[in-house]
């Protein structure tokens, strides 16, 4: 009788689709977007970037016509142990973000779990990057990447400036005197500007640190400066810096980027980058191709020179994203 039952609903969800030509969740309400990337690097510590197949669904809700309601499901590669016995929890809930947007100048986002510091972005491409395969997260600094638990800021638009302020929390996991958790702040500022010719300036800054008034006049933990110019819709040049102190040491990272990727054609990029989380002092240079295959596709093969001191090591590095 159960059997039966599972077969019925199925015949009335493939009834349902045969009337109506679309898919079951093909709503006008919400927007659903699957993506899924593949990387990979030879040898496979020639890149930081992470190497696998991974893939995420985002569901996007409109909320009193103006707001929206983002909810994203992405693969977690984290096991549990029971018993001797690894368990995978492939998929979890990775975003919850809320967008109000009060008018067309002023929006304020509150994100209560998995906030990035570009969820605050002033560029609404940028922002909305759950809809765009995001192939090169590496040629932006770190900490503009990092996952925190929760963040929340406001973005300011003009016809021709932007502005937007964002304050992110996570958690350390590190015991204190009280025997909690310690806690990191991060606080993220963007400025962008839209010069008559088409060319955007955007610059932005992150402070991250174990307290947001620090103590004692102590340092902040680190932080990190992007600068993008944007020459046309595909065409941008980038420059970062990042200093990350920790209690023994001082790391140092910087990269220059430039890309022509334009969407109907073959692309290109090149960047030159300075430090890595294991290496301070290597140099990786890198190149990379850029190809959409339709509206749905996108494949980025490249070469990377590591260069350690006198050491020179070339790798081979792809990257490919599919949108269902």
């Amino acid at each position: 009788m159960q059997l039966r039952e599972r077969q019925e609903k199925v015949e009335r969800v493939i009834s349902l689709f045969k009337a109506t030509k679309v898919g079951p969740f093909a709503e006008e309400s919400t927007r659903v977007k699957g993506v899924i990337n593949v990387a990979g690097s030879l040898p496979r510590d020639i890149s930081e970037a992470e190497s696998g197949i991974s893939s995420r669904f985002v569901f996007e809700a409109p909320v009193r016509k103006k707001d929206s309601l983002f909810v994203e499901l992405s693969t977690d590669n984290r096991c549990m142990a029971q018993e001797n016995d690894q368990i995978e929890t492939p998929f979890a809930l990775s975003k919850l973000m809320y967008l109000s947007n009060i008018s067309d100048s002023f929006s304020v986002a509150a994100v209560p779990k998995g906030a990035r510091c570009k969820d605050f972005s002033t560029d609404q491409n940028i922002r909305e990057e759950h809809w765009l395969a995001s192939l090169r997260s590496s040629l932006r600094p770190p900490l503009l990447s990092k996952i925190h638990r929760y963040g929340g800021g406001l973005i300011l638009r003009s016809k021709n400036f932007a502005v937007s302020l964002a304050e992110l929390i996570s958690i350390a996991g590190r015991p204190v005197n009280d025997g909690g958790a310690s806690r990191v702040y991060t606080e993220f500022g963007q400025i962008s500007y839209q010069f008559p010719d088409d060319i955007k300036l955007t610059l932005s800054a992150a402070l991250h640190g174990p307290s947001v008034i620090p103590r004692k006049r102590k340092p902040t933990a680190g932080g990190c400066v992007d600068l993008e110019l944007e020459i046309d819709e595909d065409t941008r040049f980038g420059a970062w810096i990042e200093l990350d102190k920790k209690p023994n040491s001082r790391l140092l990272r910087w990269a220059v980027t430039l890309s022509d990727t334009p969407q109907g054609d073959l692309g290109w990029g090149v960047s030159l980058r300075r430090g890595t989380e294991a290496k301070p002092q290597l140099f990786q240079v890198e190149g990379f191709l850029n190809l959409h295959l339709g509206k749905t596709a996108a494949v980025q093969p490249g070469i990377v020179f590591n260069v350690d001191g006198r050491r020179c090591r070339p790798g081979l590095v792809f990257h490919s994203s599919w949108s269902l």
